[in-house]
């Protein structure tokens, strides 16, 4: 009597179909739920690398597309300090926080685009004893050999690198011990950090 009922209603045989379909998916995608674990790791390797990085190179790394392929050439957070006079925003000084955040966005989008390559470069890349030219986002040329000493590493442009192989996405990031620009914008910070006396400041 079932065998007819089912041959005689094909929508009732197209509704049990579904449903046994449906029920089947449920009873996978329970099964599998374990799997998702490594979400959380990849948020640890985030936070690890923004530890690595600092508050400027995490802010130059955090502009690029982590689906495409650049090679980043970091300053330290100890050269963002040295070389640009640029010291981490203080949360206690709400008046001038806009004003310092523009400035901030400013002079790391430019050292970004002297210090990032749309390439894979690692030590493997360059040869021994020789020079690898790449042309980095904004146009400006980057010389790249490899140390000779202090257990190896690169040298771009004069300036060596500190910790290498650091990755975000498709990104690859050498933390660097200095800034990589070009000699117009270098003299450019240079004449800022000289500040000329206020002419109002009274005479000893």
């Amino acid at each position: 009597m079932r065998r007819l009922l089912i041959k005689k209603n094909p929508v009732f045989f197209l509704f049990l179909l579904i449903t046994t379909s449906s029920l089947t998916i449920l009873i996978f995608s329970l099964l599998r739920l374990p799997e998702s674990p490594p979400i959380i790791i990849t948020g640890k390797l985030r936070a690890d690398l923004s530890d690595e990085l600092g508050f400027f190179g995490n802010t130059m790394v955090e502009m690029l597309p982590e689906d495409l392929v650049f090679t980043a050439f970091v300053p330290s957070e100890k050269a963002f300090n040295r070389d640009l006079g640029m010291t981490k925003p203080n949360n206690t000084r709400k008046s001038k926080s806009l004003e310092d955040e523009e400035n901030t966005y400013a002079v790391v989008s430019r050292i970004l685009g002297f210090a990032v390559v749309p390439y894979r470069v690692e030590e493997v890349d360059v040869g021994k004893d020789e020079t690898a030219s790449y042309e980095s986002l904004s146009g400006f040329t980057l010389k790249i050999w490899r140390k000779s000493r202090n257990g190896g590493g690169l040298v771009v442009n004069g300036v060596e690198t500190e910790k290498m192989g650091l990755k975000r996405g498709k990104i690859m990031v050498h933390i660097m011990d200095g800034v990589i620009m070009d000699s117009d914008f270098a003299q450019s910070v240079a004449s800022s950090d000289t500040t000329p006396q206020d002419e109002d400041e009274p005479k000893p």
